[in-house]
């Protein structure tokens, strides 16, 4: 998930962006230093497929932010990759979900912030997953921990931003994103869950699995936000429409 439309922004806003990216510059710096793929080729293929994942984006109604499946590959990378790998997977699904076919031309405070955020999730999501005590350690516990704090940081994290930019309650709007945005995540787990199950076989295996799974997630949840929209609409002309009506009779 990441923040776009930012406008003119409030001291509080800068002084949080600048709090994100000096956090992400840290874990970009680890990454440098421990940078070891495990199996070059599987790490291109699936970045690959994380950078399609994540021009395949939908706009979240009222709340000026985008979601992507990117995050998938980012769950994947938890069970499948080492650190360094699944952060720059992480980072290179932001960049191409900043850029690719926006409504405007994103800001460079925008574009590093969106950078930023997904690079602290990932890393967080991670660590905190790996860090599970041997006798409870499993793919399953592992991916569920780290799909947990990812969804809870992320969402989050660009709650925070857009409430200090646009001086919004940060409840609602946390509360708005987990309303759009959990049944994505639950069912992109799944896939997740299902591809990281499947890496036993071949590569190409695991991506043939992972690859329409995505496309159908994205093409149900899509449909799912305009019938919402819609929906919304209707009522709200519904509701106008009786207005009206009942001040006529009231002349």
């Amino acid at each position: 998930m990441t923040r776009g439309g930012i406008k003119k922004m409030p001291s509080p806003a800068k002084a949080y962006i600048a709090m994100i990216t000096a956090l992400a510059s840290a874990v970009l710096v680890v990454v440098t230093s421990r940078w070891n793929p495990e199996n070059l080729g599987r790490f291109v293929l699936f970045f690959a497929l994380a950078t399609l994942a994540s021009a395949m984006k939908i706009r979240l109604p009222g709340l000026k932010a985008t979601i992507s499946i990117n995050f998938v590959f980012v769950l994947i990378g938890l069970a499948l990759f080492s650190f360094g790998e699944t952060v720059l997977i992480g980072l290179g699904g932001a960049l191409v979900q900043s850029l690719w076919k926006t409504r405007s031309r994103p800001k460079p405070v925008q574009v590093l912030f969106n950078a930023a955020c997904l690079t602290v999730c990932t890393a967080a999501a991670f660590w905190i997953s790996h860090a599970i005590p041997a006798g409870l350690n499993s793919v399953a516990a592992m991916m569920v921990l780290g799909a947990c704090v990812y969804v809870v940081l992320n969402t989050g994290l660009v709650s925070l931003v857009i409430a200090l930019a646009e001086g919004r309650p940060l409840r609602d709007l946390w509360s708005s994103c987990y309303e759009w945005t959990f049944p994505y995540f639950l069912v992109g787990a799944a896939v997740a869950g299902l591809a990281s199950a499947a890496s036993h076989g071949t590569n190409l295996g695991v991506a043939l699995l992972v690859a329409p799974a995505m496309y159908l997630v994205h093409t149900y949840y899509r449909m799912h936000i305009v019938r919402a929209v819609l929906e919304n609409i209707s009522n709200v002309s519904q509701e106008s429409e009786a207005v009206l009506a009942g001040a006529s009779r009231g002349r």
